[in-house]
């Protein structure tokens, strides 16, 4: 009995690690600037960036690769492209939204699609 017990936790601990088990998960998400204004005419640029937490109080740049997307609450007035650089196209206010995953060691690049529970952070851009 005992030789058999072995390969089964043996089994169960690669299974929990596979799963993210033990690493840190997203728990926030902050937009910098939190606030900013870019002119329409001619079109303006602003650059976002997002700073995810974590649950061991760590935090970092996110980034495309960790499954991050960007996305402007209405494009007829700014779009955002995946770096997170904010176009404005018209006049108008916009709120920015950067979402990633919460368990980051899913990784986009790997195939496997992340349906962990998702987490998300808002800026602002005027266009004036």
């Amino acid at each position: 009995m005992k030789y058999f017990l072995f390969p089964s936790l043996l089994m169960i601990a690669a299974l929990l690690v596979a799963c993210g088990a033990g690493h840190p998960r997203l728990t926030s998400i902050a937009v910098s600037p939190s606030s900013a204004t870019a002119s329409s005419s001619p079109q303006g640029q602003v650059g976002f960036t997002a700073t995810g937490t974590f649950t061991d109080h760590s935090s970092r740049e996110l980034h495309v690769t960790d499954g991050l997307t960007w996305k402007s609450s209405n494009t007829v007035v700014a779009t955002i492209d995946d770096t997170g650089e904010a176009t404005c196209v018209s006049p108008g206010p916009v709120t920015i939204t950067a979402t990633a995953p919460a368990d980051l060691q899913i990784t986009v690049s790997n195939g496997v699609q992340n349906t962990s529970p998702k987490v998300s952070g808002n800026g602002m851009l005027n266009c004036t």
